[in-house]
Parts: structure tokens; sequence; C-alpha cells
């Protein structure tokens, strides 16, 4: 009978090569997202709030502007009369 050791998932996380596929995957994922971002130059605070991490096992693009979700997803102008597209880069990064 086979037995799976209960940290496998811990021993597959370390191995170089995973390590190399998740940080080359991320690159692959940041350049779309900043991409996106990029064409979407207003103040630059957006592009400013893109941060790319990656840490031992894991690794994360993320935007920490707080406008993020109206500009991503779309929103109204103030006068509510007028409904500005969203950008949709973290999709971009989901692909």
């Amino acid at each position: 009978m086979a037995s799976v050791d209960p940290n496998l998932d811990r021993i597959v996380a370390h191995l170089p090569q995973v390590k190399a596929e998740i940080n080359r995957e991320l690159s692959q994922r940041a350049t779309r997202v900043r991409a996106v971002v990029n064409a979407h130059r207003d103040t630059g605070d957006l592009a400013g709030s893109l941060d790319v991490e990656t840490s031992t096992v894991d690794s994360t693009v993320s935007i920490a502007d707080p406008a993020v979700v109206s500009i991503n997803y779309g929103h109204w102008t103030p006068e509510g009369t007028t409904y500005v597209e969203g950008i949709h880069a973290i999709e971009a990064g989901l692909t």
C-alpha cells in the first residue's frame, strides 16, 4: 500500500524548480497588470501603488490605491451622469 507524506505540499512548494516556475508565472502576470495600469495614467497614483512581492513559496501582485475597485471595475462620475468603464487590470493578471 502506498503512503503519502503529510508534508508533501511543503516539500513540493520548496523545490527549486517549483519556485522558479512560480517566479516566472508571477513575472508574466505582473507584466500584464503593469501594461494595463500604465496605459491608464491619469495621476500615476494607481501605478505607484502596484506591488509585486515574492516570498519563500508564494507570490502576489497587488494594487493598494484606495480607488482601485472603481478604476478596475468602472464607476459613475460624481455627478452621476456618465459611466466610466473600468480598466480591468486585475483580470489581466488572472488570464
